[in-house]
């Protein structure tokens, strides 16, 4: 691996680089940068065994606060799957700091964890600094675990500043020095950071595939001002209280636009409203046509799609228990009218829910969340259990179950919850070990009846 590594950088420096910044004052910024880049690792204890994962973190509080890319979480793993989380200082005397993973942060796309000890580390000071086309800019990254974790510079020059849900800026020639980088620009100030992007690798665990931030570096880094808030008031080892909408949102049409005299105006028109959610209460309907958020015009993307998705992100960023006010429009030719929202906390994520193992079916359960009847059009307060896992070539996956298949009732008795549904398969199986289990599940298409057969 090292060998691999001096010989793409070899390349890389025949072929010459941008050299945003005289020699000299690259080393001050490399030496200093690669004071506060860590790798954070940790394990995830699940149905399908024990597995450690690494990636690169940045110290931004002198206490032992690091931040990483929320790719390095995905909100699709169970949070109480997720165990031994680390800090490791690269260096000649490596060492492992216990740490406390205080939460994802999906206003930000960030997670953060912090020391189990107080620290006295190097921090990296985020800026809102403008950026400008044809500007030079460096990162500096880690290398993968088999090359001890070394920093690694990197240049470029901007060539794009894109607007978007997320602001982006792309570079070029060369590279980033990887996901979850910090970027600075040619005085130094910490400008942005790299996020997961396209054919990248979030790990550092010495995958070959690991090896494409020295071989194709990504060019997309987000600007500091679109995360800075979340760095001022990040998680605190809890779920951040997210507020929501309630109501699906998209672009209108050229057709509907046009028709209603909005072109060129950044629109977002509603969906779906959820029954009992903010928008529903505050009586949004299906078909409005957001104009205005708190009395100003919709933010635009490069894409006409793209704000409806940028006013979600904003709403995101709000508090629980905001009232915002969305001016829409509703028939042709009526006016304006002013519709008060109070933000309510989104339903919680499937990470959040409560597990069961059968391992001798191979099988998982989980409780029941807000988005589980909403995919399925099932009533708010339908009662049973999610499959949330089915291990390869199981009794379960023989028979044909699942995953996102919602169980309502084992061997003819409804399942009411998790607790119930447990209790109920162990009764079961102490009393009759070798019995069929039955189950009745909804999925697309309707309901079905599944007999799996225990391993005898």
């Amino acid at each position: 691996m090292r060998r691999m590594i001096c010989v793409v950088a070899m390349v890389l420096g025949m072929c010459g680089g941008v050299w945003a910044l005289p020699v000299g004052e690259a080393q001050k910024l490399y030496e200093r940068v690669q004071r506060s880049l860590v790798a954070v690792q940790y394990t995830m204890e699940g149905e399908y065994g024990r597995r450690e994962f690494t990636g690169l973190g940045v110290v931004v509080g002198e206490e032992g606060v690091v931040v990483t890319p929320l790719a390095l979480f995905p909100t699709g793993l169970p949070d109480e799957q997720m165990k031994a989380f680390k800090i490791i200082l690269p260096g000649d005397d490596e060492q492992e700091v216990a740490a406390a993973f205080l939460g994802r942060d999906e206003r930000s796309e960030l997670a953060f964890l912090k020391a189990k000890e107080k620290q006295k580390w190097v921090a990296i000071h985020f800026e809102d600094a403008a950026v400008k086309v044809a500007e030079s800019v460096v990162s500096v990254g880690l290398l993968p675990k088999e090359a001890g974790f070394k920093a690694f510079y990197a240049e470029a020059i901007v060539s794009a500043v894109l607007r978007g849900p997320i602001p982006q800026v792309l570079v070029s020639p060369g590279g980033l020095a990887g996901v979850g980088s910090p970027v600075f620009n040619a005085e130094g100030k910490a400008i942005g950071l790299v996020p997961f992007q396209a054919r990248q690798s979030i790990l550092l665990m010495g995958n070959p595939e690991d090896l494409q931030a020295v071989t194709a570096p990504p060019r997309l880094f987000v600007p500091a001002r679109d995360f800075l808030a979340s760095l001022a008031d990040p998680p605190t080892g809890k779920p951040l209280a997210i507020p929501w909408l309630g109501a699906q949102l998209t672009g209108p049409s050229k057709e509907v636009a046009e028709y209603y005299n909005l072109k060129g105006v950044p629109v977002a028109m509603v969906g779906d409203v959820i029954p009992d959610a903010p928008a529903a209460k505050a009586g949004m309907r299906q078909g409005d046509k957001v104009i205005k958020l708190n009395g100003l015009g919709l933010e635009r993307g490069d894409e006409p799609a793209e704000t409806p998705q940028i006013l979600v992100r904003k709403l995101r960023r709000m508090k629980v228990g905001q009232v915002v006010k969305l001016t829409v429009l509703r028939g042709k030719g009526q006016p304006e009218s002013e519709v008060s929202v109070l933000l309510e906390e989104q339903p919680k994520g499937a990470n959040l829910a409560k597990r069961f193992y059968a391992d001798d079916l191979g099988v998982s359960v989980r409780e029941v969340v807000f988005a589980d009847t909403y995919v399925k059009r099932l009533p708010a307060n339908t009662k049973g259990v999610v499959v949330a896992y089915v291990r390869q070539a199981s009794a379960t996956a023989t028979a044909g179950l699942k995953i996102g298949d919602f169980v309502k009732e084992l061997n003819s008795v409804p399942v009411e919850g998790l607790g119930e549904f447990k209790s109920q398969y162990l009764e079961f199986r102490k009393s009759s070990p070798k019995d069929v289990v039955v189950w009745v599940v909804v999925r697309e298409g309707g309901t079905q009846v599944i007999k799996v057969e225990p391993p005898q």
